[in-house]
């Protein structure tokens, strides 16, 4: 699993995978980086069950009371390890209504049933890609806050950045979702794709919005992990 975190002030804070797969997934959600290699090692070290029709039969059982949580693990990470659609399926089941104590542990069986699916029916490798806000399936998506340099443009004004925001995303194959104006910051949601360097968005988006007046600062605040508060944000600004 490609695990991209960042959350800081200033300039090169991305941590990009050094390979990137022809194909892969985005997680709707973070996944817990220490719960995935413990299934990663429980894989590992796991006989494999070979009676596949056994196996549906107790993954049928999951959202019971008759398996212990030890049980479920072991069934989750088996049918995660088959693949089929048929094991995904059981796992997305027991995902809508797991026990809570094994929420981490079935979002991560399922992903990795998913990708081991989708390799065996594309016929090639499938990567994981993990980030907390997410992204389209082809992009991750990102926020980034901006301090103003004035105080909040007029309607003119906004447009004119709005545009100069398009312009730049357009340039590297990326999309502005949301744009927020507020007093002394600029609210930025953007999606860019895997192997385009989120840095090279923002600091074109930057570097075009100064074109003509300095209208941000030259430092931001990015992170591809959640939503920023107002607090942290107003920390960023130094408030």
């Amino acid at each position: 699993m490609n695990d991209l975190k960042l959350s800081d002030n200033g300039r090169n804070v991305f941590n990009f995978p050094e390979a990137i797969p022809g194909q892969f997934i985005i997680t709707d959600k973070e996944l817990d980086q220490n719960v995935y290699e413990q299934f990663m090692t429980e894989l590992e070290w796991l006989d494999p069950q070979p009676d596949y029709a056994m196996l549906l039969r107790q993954g049928q059982e999951l959202s019971g009371r008759a398996l212990s949580l030890a049980q479920k693990k072991n069934i989750l990470a088996q049918l995660a390890r088959w693949g089929t659609v048929d094991a995904y399926q059981l796992v997305q089941k027991y995902c809508k209504c797991c026990d809570s104590s094994l929420e981490p542990w079935s979002q991560v069986a399922l992903y990795e049933c998913r990708m081991r699916m989708e390799s065996d029916l594309l016929d090639e490798p499938v990567g994981l890609i993990s980030t907390g806000l997410g992204g389209d399936g082809e992009r991750l998506r990102y926020i980034f806050v901006l301090a103003l340099q004035a105080e909040c443009p007029g309607e003119e004004k906004q447009q004119e950045m709005r545009e100069a925001l398009d312009m730049v995303c357009r340039k590297h194959r990326s999309r502005v979702e949301e744009l927020q104006f507020h007093p002394s910051y600029l609210f930025v949601q953007v999606l860019v794709p895997i192997d385009v360097a989120a840095g090279k968005v923002i600091e074109g988006s930057i570097a075009r919005l100064n074109r003509q007046e300095e209208q941000v600062g030259q430092n931001y605040m990015a992170t591809n992990v959640a939503v920023p508060t107002e607090e942290e944000i107003q920390k960023f600004l130094g408030g």
